[in-house]
């Protein structure tokens, strides 16, 4: 191997976490703090790399890159070096932790591995594989701050995720049947034409997958996890475990013959539209400021769904989209952190003058806050827009739902 090698950063990527959680577990707790650290900026470098040497190709039957899981590889790491940062000043706002320091950022490390291998792998078996280990690690990351509510919390997203990807099992299960592979990069360069079996392998992994990126109606686990987890620990879910459920529902779209017949991708439109319109309405009936923010994140995967129906440049608005969100929503979670260290409550009506209590943090809010409802100039904006654009051209089936989302976010932003 060398340097030019993309094998090479991506074990890198791969195994940074995993000797850092192990290390973790056997340090101190300011050692624990350390390593993770480290572990998290080494994989951040390495991704880093990845994206820059624009990785493509595969080695074995089971390992590959392209141009968009070096993306998401690179949005993982990102958000988890962030998180791993943040997370030393908001440890030690907890006065009676579940997790000690060294299971904390092992669970951490462990969090970021599952998702970091289901972005790099070719097999949607080994994919379904990282994001049902997503959910061990962060279910007990949920619990840290040891209230039943928190509990409770972790319950419903373990139970309702892992129904879920059951589903989501069942789905692959057809897929293999239909096509006799579940290598995703060898089914996408030669998709197959829609039978009934596909057909019901595509629903199937859009309800099953659906649950991970929280659509409606399958949603209902997202609001209490996000609300009741860590800040790190939100950030990292609105910031990069929903796209990465959406990436593995993407690997399976990718399957079907172009342009997709129109009965598949008015599905995939309408789930994502009454998901955007349902979280808007919720989100103004919120007083707490992370359900808030989680419902946003809710919406925001929706308006992306929207994006992979259309296809086209809506598609690409979509990732635009996606990546945007993941750094405003974390930073918003970051803030949502700081602020309930400071005030002890979540309550909106509770929180008064930011602006002379915390001016860095209410300042970084307030820009997050408005990257998140897609306002220009940010990229949420941009995302936004060409999701719009690629419902109105003529090639694209339902300006209808384009119109629709573009209204739902309107009433998000109000």
């Amino acid at each position: 191997m060398n340097l030019g090698d993309p094998l090479l950063w991506l074990l890198i990527v791969l195994l940074t976490p995993v000797a850092g959680a192990l290390l973790a577990i056997v340090a101190g707790a300011r050692g624990a703090e350390v390593i993770a650290r480290i572990a998290a900026l080494l994989t951040l470098a390495a991704a880093s790399v990845l994206l820059g040497l624009r990785a493509q190709g595969t080695w074995g039957a089971y390992v590959g890159l392209d141009t968009l899981s070096d993306l998401f590889l690179f949005l993982v790491s990102a958000i988890y070096a962030a998180s791993t940062w943040y997370s030393r000043g908001y440890l030690r706002s907890i006065a009676r932790p579940y997790l000690t320091p060294q299971r904390y950022y092992a669970l951490l490390g462990a969090f970021a591995f599952a998702m970091l291998l289901t972005l790099s792998v070719t097999d949607l078996g080994l994919m379904w594989i990282g994001l049902e280990a997503t959910t061990v690690a962060s279910a007990l990351l949920i619990v840290l701050e040891r209230k039943p509510t928190s509990v409770e919390a972790a319950w419903r997203y373990t139970l309702i995720a892992s129904a879920g990807l059951t589903i989501a099992l069942f789905a692959l299960l057809l897929l293999y049947e239909a096509t006799g592979s579940l290598n995703a990069f060898a089914l996408a360069a030669h998709p197959a034409a829609l039978s009934l079996l596909l057909a019901m392998a595509v629903a199937l992994a859009l309800v099953g997958y659906g649950t991970k990126i929280g659509l409606f109606p399958m949603h209902t686990w997202l609001p209490d996890a996000h609300s009741e987890a860590p800040s790190p620990v939100s950030a990292l879910f609105s910031g990069v475990l929903l796209p990465t459920a959406l990436y593995a529902f993407l690997r399976v779209y990718a399957v079907v013959e172009r342009p997709v017949p129109a009965a598949l991708s008015d599905l995939v439109i309408v789930f994502g539209v009454a998901t955007a319109l349902v979280a808007a309405f919720l989100m103004q009936r919120q007083r707490s400021y992370k359900r808030l923010l989680a419902y946003s994140s809710m919406e925001v995967m929706g308006l992306a769904v929207v994006g992979v129906g259309l296809g086209g440049i809506a598609l690409y608005g979509a990732l635009i989209l996606v990546v945007a969100h993941a750094f405003a929503k974390s930073a918003a979670f970051y803030c949502a952190g700081n602020v309930l260290t400071k005030t002890g409550t979540t309550h909106i009506e509770d929180v008064r003058g930011l602006r002379a209590s915390l001016p860095w943090t209410g300042a970084t809010w307030m820009l997050s806050a408005i990257a998140v409802t897609g306002a220009p100039p940010f990229g949420t904006f941009v995302g936004e827009l060409l999701i719009r654009f690629g419902g109105d051209t003529p090639r694209s089936r339902g300006g209808w739902s384009s119109r629709a989302s573009s209204r739902s976010s309107s009433r998000s932003s109000a």
